[in-house]
């Protein structure tokens, strides 16, 4: 391009890709497998393991530090990346998540365990922001939308598989490498990243002068607001009831914290990492907005669909899981679907809605879904709600930079990815709380034994929701009482996920239609003749 400084590198639409850059894209998809995979496949483990560390009720932070970890240093990970460029940022979250696998796999007590699923998490935040971002630096936005998508295929296999290979470790060898797993897979994603991911980053200023750039306080104001917001969310209704000053306290303190660091951000922070501009335009601010109840509404199919099969069909863990893969393996290839749109006649606000119109006529179906229904009925439904949510997995990220400068961009992906990680979060504590109020309220009117009544009105109803329950009763007519409270609670659950979903919708006519933009100029390009990458 005639014109571009020399420091630009320029991408054009439809442009001839180099070799590298499809090795650096296998090794995106190969390291957010590894990510991914480690995000569910704690979950059949789980009890395994806790019978072998112990740690009493230790056991709920095994999963949620991982989280914890990985939402709250996503704005760092933004920042530190436009500083010191992208190489070396992702190579060292693999490094940390690899050393938090290490550290996993070898632990002797649940504290050490849960030390490394902080490590990993670090890295697991920074594997993903990452990811998105080299996309971003890459191909122009217009694209954008169709390689996300190519990158969700890696990390929702591995999503849709962690449950299964987690169980089938703790069955056939020790659960340790449920951890360990990752050594090989991170040590390969670690390779193909340090000789193929090369490059540019920007070196006008010092070292010094880059480390005093950083948000030290902004991060940490997040970093605790987070903290005291998920130690809220893991507690409730596990260890203390919703309404206690145990839950109340840190939930308020942590939505205090989130408004003190969007103050320090808009005002003072002469650098921030959430920069006002990000979210001053309506579109983007829309899109943020929508990510986050996307976010939230396919999480809460993700939990509660499993909870259908095993409450009130009756069905096993191992087949709840079995049944649940329409909804896994249909998001794939309907982001693909969504992504190719995009990136043919560019435009995103008509898809934003048809998808959220799709969620939305998917949960009332689900509302529908009883013990009697049909095989057709359930799998149709699935897939549905995979094509709604599928068809936006790719192209809210595009949405929301369209109307932003380049120059934005990797900290619109932090921003992005936190609405996307904590929309997972709400995605199964609003869920789980209704679940549980709706049986305390149904239990004692429609159960007759006053002691399973009882497990069922305490708050604890998520965790009794299982075939080994039901498998307990030995009276025919309880089980059926437990399972109708079951199936009312969750009518309620999907009829209040059709709420969320219809505010998806009226969300989306706030976003303004902007051109995406077929060309790309970068200073984080590949590291290339420039004449490679303008091949159009």
């Amino acid at each position: 391009m005639q014109g571009a400084p020399d420091d630009i590198v320029v991408f054009n639409h439809g442009a001839k890709r180099s070799l590298r850059f499809w090795a650096i894209m296998v090794s995106l998809m190969i390291t957010g497998l590894m990510s991914s995979i480690e995000g569910t496949i704690i979950t059949s483990a789980l009890p395994t393991i806790t019978r072998a560390l112990g740690g009493g009720n230790l056991y709920i932070w095994v999963p949620n530090a991982f989280f914890l970890s990985f939402i709250a240093t996503l704005p760092l990970f933004a920042q530190v990346s436009d500083i010191f460029g992208r190489r070396w940022p992702f190579i060292i979250a693999v490094a940390l998540f690899v050393l938090g696998s290490g550290i996993c796999g070898g632990s002797v007590n649940m504290g050490m365990l849960i030390a490394g699923r902080t490590v990993q998490g670090v890295g697991g935040g920074g594997i993903q922001l990452l990811t998105e971002t080299i996309i971003t630096d890459l191909v122009p936005l217009r694209e954008r939308g169709l390689y996300i998508a190519l990158t969700m295929v890696a990390a929702t296999v591995g999503a849709a598989l962690g449950p299964f290979v987690g169980g089938l470790i703790a069955d056939l060898t020790t659960w340790r490498w449920v951890f360990c797993l990752n050594l090989p897979i991170g040590g390969v994603a670690f390779v193909l990243l340090f000789v193929f991911l090369r490059v540019k980053s920007l070196r006008d200023d010092t070292w010094k002068q880059r480390l005093l750039s950083i948000d030290l306080i902004g991060n940490c104001i997040f970093i605790a607001a987070v903290i005291a917001v998920l130690i809220a969310l893991t507690w409730g209704g596990t260890v203390y009831a919703w309404n206690t000053y145990h839950i109340i306290v840190p939930l308020v303190l942590g939505f205090l914290g989130f408004g003190l660091f969007l103050a320090y951000e808009w005002t003072i922070c002469k650098k921030p990492s959430f920069p006002l501009q990000v979210l001053s335009n309506r579109t983007s601010a829309a899109a943020f907005m929508l990510t986050l109840i996307h976010s939230l509404c396919t999480y809460w199919a993700f939990y509660f669909l499993p909870l259908y099969f095993q409450a009130i069909k009756g069905l096993s863990s191992f087949n709840s899981g079995i049944d649940t893969l329409p909804i896994f393996a249909g998001i794939i290839p309907f982001a693909m679907i969504g992504g190719g749109i995009l990136s043919k006649w560019g435009h995103y606000k008509p898809v934003h809605l048809v998808g959220w119109a799709i969620i939305t006529i998917s949960y009332g179906l689900f509302s529908l879904m009883d013990q009697n229904s049909s095989t057709a009925a359930w799998v149709c439904f699935q897939l549905l709600l995979a094509a709604g949510s599928g068809l936006l997995a790719g192209i809210l990220l595009p949405a929301m930079q369209a109307p932003l400068d380049e120059s934005l961009m990797a900290l619109t992906i932090g921003i992005w990815a936190f609405a996307r990680g904590f929309g997972s979060v709400w995605g199964v504590a609003i869920p789980s709380a209704v679940f549980n109020n709706e049986c305390r309220l149904h239990a004692d009117d429609t159960i007759k034994d006053p002691q399973l009544a009882q497990y069922l009105s305490g708050g604890h109803a998520y965790e009794y929701a299982t075939q080994a329950f039901l498998d307990s009763i030995e009276s025919p007519t309880s089980r059926e009482q437990v399972v109708q409270v079951f199936s009312q609670s969750l009518r309620i659950v999907w009829l209040i996920g059709v709420a969320f979903g219809g505010v998806g919708f009226l969300i989306t006519f706030l976003e303004k239609e902007v051109q995406l933009r077929d060309k790309l100029e970068t200073k984080y390009g590949l590291e290339e003749k420039k004449n490679e990458e303008t091949k159009t």
